[in-house]
């Protein structure tokens, strides 16, 4: 009695097609599915040699620190009475700059979240240092 080897079944070939195409549909649906959220600019003077010649106006410095507690000219300030302070003086000096001063560590978010209580209370010039 003879016995025939056994035959191998033969694999299926994967075609790549398929799978190139559902990687192509998922990034065409990640593109679309993102947020395209329009960035506000903020509005920086950049400091010059001929504006610092000149008679700049009264500027107040507003310190970021590294743990995100916010002092101004020195004085300890909070959050909450940033606006009403930096308010009152522009009352006082209507054409009053302030420079904030972050520490190296401040995250983006603390720092935009100061420049917007700086535009809410009406900060005409703001030069970041």
């Amino acid at each position: 009695m003879h016995l025939a080897p056994p035959q191998q079944a033969r694999r299926a070939a994967i075609g790549l097609t398929p799978l190139i195409d559902v990687v192509f549909i998922l990034l065409l649906f990640f593109m679309l599915a993102s947020s395209l959220t329009r960035l506000q600019a903020v509005s920086l003077q950049a400091p010059a040699v001929a504006d610092a010649q000149q008679d700049a106006p009264p500027a107040l410095l507003l310190r970021i620190r590294a743990d995100h507690s916010l002092d101004l000219n020195g004085d300890p300030i909070t959050d909450a009475s940033l606006v009403e302070t930096l308010t009152s003086q522009l009352a006082r000096h209507p054409e009053i700059g302030v420079i904030v001063q972050p520490a190296a560590n401040v995250d983006v978010q603390q720092l935009m979240r100061v420049f917007d209580q700086l535009a809410e209370a009406g900060v005409p010039i703001l030069r970041l240092q």
